[in-house]
């Protein structure tokens, strides 16, 4: 064995190992890359979960209905106790406007 058939046998396992080194080093930035990117989906899910678990139920939304109509009962009422009250209002402000002299 000479020093250059050596030589070419050195050159040779070296580009081995650094082709395994690269495929070695690829495959672990991907696999960092994936248990980086389920954390961030972890994070958002749990986000989403407690964003859900403050939301209203069937049950809540039910009785909010059920008030709402409640409200829009009274103002009904309320308006028919006005109207009479406006009209009186403008009967009063008739009489002053004719009754200033």
């Amino acid at each position: 064995m000479n020093l250059n058939e050596l030589n070419f046998g050195f050159q040779t396992v070296q580009w081995l190992v650094l082709t395994v080194l690269a495929l070695y080093t690829w495959i672990t930035k991907r696999q960092t890359a994936s248990t980086q990117e389920l954390l961030e989906l972890r994070t958002r899910i749990v986000a989403l979960e407690e964003h859900v678990r403050h939301l209203p139920d069937p049950s809540a939304i039910a009785d909010l209905l059920g008030d709402m109509k409640a409200i829009r009962a009274e103002l009904s009422g309320v308006k028919d106790a006005l109207s009479p009250l406006a009209r009186s209002l403008d009967r009063i402000n008739d009489y002053l406007l004719r009754e200033k002299t």
